[in-house]
């Protein structure tokens, strides 16, 4: 019998270690935003284009880091590569 090599025994462990780490940083950015919530829940005044509005800042920072995790996602989203690209 033969021994698997070194590298592929390391990839999966490897692939966890991200894992955990992107696990943890969702967990602090989500304690953050919890912290920010509680300590800023006065009503604001949000200014649009034409009219305005009075709301709680916890829900400002809630839809604002929505809409940066949904923008991120798609930013840093892979597209598939297309057939014929380069090609003339």
């Amino acid at each position: 019998m033969s021994t698997p090599p070194r590298d592929a025994a390391r990839r999966p462990v490897k692939k966890e270690r991200a894992i955990a780490s992107k696990s943890i940083a969702a967990i602090a950015v989500a304690v953050l935003l919890i912290a920010f919530g509680v300590a800023n829940s006065g009503k604001v005044r949000v200014n649009w284009l034409v009219v305005h509005s009075n709301t709680s800042l916890i829900l400002v920072i809630a839809v604002s880091a929505l809409l940066g995790a949904i923008l991120g996602g798609v930013a840093t989203r892979r597209l598939p590569p297309r057939a014929g690209r380069g090609r003339r």
